[in-house]
């Protein structure tokens, strides 16, 4: 009795000890696992209350343990929450987490706000007379102002600036009432539109056809085209006079967000195809019941399965960086990353469906005597084909959507031009693609879960 509470005692030092000891191995290594843990993170982030969590998360298991090897009823639960507060609390403080910054900074996003609920849709047939004035970006001398004339006359207030500073625009001898457009052109012909507030600034010619405006210099060089020290570069003012010719026409962008739309249900489509006929055979070699026979088949199965969790665990986002490097910009640098991620997504699905299957007709033909491949063609294969085909559609349906970020990398498709939106904070082209995605992805949603529905 004496030794048996000795025992104890030494256990009750080490609970994991006395867990493994009751035959609770998975709670011994989550008690392991969980000690670990804490004790790295009062290292990492040098805090005392850290330190005293895991002093009380020892305390409260080993007080678990000393019910448990009493056969009294186990209370571990305080000592988890002790724990799950201590890791929240790191991850809370490590995100910085500011409850009250959406609401302290809603000013600098309610111009960005505005302009996605005012997507480009549509527009109308215009005439325009276009007046550029140059303008050095940034500043090597003395700024001064500059005059255009073609029929009607602007003057801009400086003939250079820099990204943030503010210019003033005055016209004359333009038509009464017209609606006027500026526009900035970058070195490399990029063209957007002079914002104010978020919104597309918006000009109108007076009576007397005078025109004014203020407005700020955009910043609008891409990443590696600054000019090198103490040079300039010349930026394009564009002064557009509008006519309105007809009536309402799809706008550009709007023919633009479904064209690449097509590209992206493309690019899933034919990455969801390739995917599916090369991770369907390949899901029996990864099938437990079939590869348990022989050593030789459980080596190709835990490869298989390896391969599986290895190639999962890539984002389709370092894909798609791999093999924009590897075959350029664009479309199949896009399917190819799907692909491969859908490879190992699909190969474990479609593995895990192949080995809950009903041993029943595979045992019946077995007994008949024949061979591995009848077996897998008569008795699996009927079975796993409404599974293999659910799958295969939602799978098409979520590269549909991953398709879209793969774009941002250069993977084609919509996210490519969304991206080149965004960094030109062209807001109204942005909201014309979100609702293009929103539709389609809405759309695929309701297709696959029909067809789900009617095969499994």
């Amino acid at each position: 009795m004496a030794g048996e509470r000795r025992l104890s005692r030494g256990y009750m030092i080490v609970p994991g000890l006395a867990y493994y000891a009751l035959g609770l191995r998975t709670l011994a290594g989550v008690w392991l696992g969980f000690s670990l843990v804490l004790i790295g993170l009062a290292e990492w982030r040098s805090h005392l209350w850290l330190w005293i969590a895991a002093g009380l998360w020892w305390i409260g298991t080993s007080y678990d343990a000393w019910r448990r090897l009493h056969g009294r009823r186990p209370r571990i639960w305080p000592a988890a929450l002790i724990a799950l507060a201590a890791i929240y609390g790191v991850g809370w403080e490590v995100t910085e987490i500011n409850l009250l910054a959406p609401f302290e900074r809603f000013d600098k996003m309610r111009p960005y706000l505005i302009a996605l609920t005012q997507p480009d849709l549509l527009t109308y047939p215009t005439e325009r007379q276009v007046l550029r004035i140059p303008v050095a970006v940034p500043c090597t001398g003395s700024p001064s102002p500059q005059e255009i004339q073609a029929g009607a006359r602007v003057w801009l207030s400086v003939d250079c600036a820099q990204a943030g500073d503010p210019l003033a625009l005055r016209g004359e001898g333009f038509p009464a009432g017209a609606p006027v457009e500026l526009w900035w052109v970058n070195p490399i012909g990029e063209r957007q539109r002079i914002l104010r507030e978020g919104r597309p600034l918006a000009l109108q010619a007076d009576p007397s056809g005078q025109l004014h405006a203020t407005f700020i210099a955009p910043r609008a060089v891409p990443l590696g085209f600054e000019p090198p020290p103490g040079q300039s570069q010349t930026h394009i003012l564009e002064v557009h006079i509008v006519r309105a010719v007809g009536g309402p026409q799809p706008s550009e962008a709007l023919l633009e967000v479904a064209e690449k739309m097509g590209e992206t249900v493309a690019i899933a489509l034919l990455a969801t195809t390739f995917a599916v006929l090369i991770a369907a055979p390949l899901s029996f070699l990864a099938a437990r019941n079939l590869m348990g026979g022989s050593p030789l088949t459980r080596v190709i199965y835990y490869a298989m399965r390896g391969f599986f969790n290895i190639t999962r665990s890539v984002e389709p986002l370092i894909f798609g960086i791999v093999f924009v490097v590897w075959v350029g910009l664009g479309s199949f640098a896009g399917m190819l990353a799907l692909m491969i991620h859908s490879i190992a997504a699909l190969g474990k699905l479609f593995s895990e469906v192949v080995e809950h299957i009903d041993p029943g007709p595979v045992e019946a033909l077995t007994a008949t005597g024949a061979n591995r491949l009848q077996v897998i063609r008569y008795a699996i294969v009927p079975q796993v084909v409404p599974e293999f085909v659910s799958f295969a559609v939602y799978r098409w349906d979520i590269n549909v959507r991953m398709s879209t970020i793969i774009g941002f990398v250069g993977g084609g498709g919509i996210g490519f031009r969304l991206s080149e939106w965004i960094r030109l904070s062209a807001y109204r082209q942005v909201a014309t693609a979100v609702i293009g995605i929103a539709l389609v992805v809405m759309a695929l949603d309701y297709v696959s879960a029909q067809v789900r529905r009617r095969i499994v």
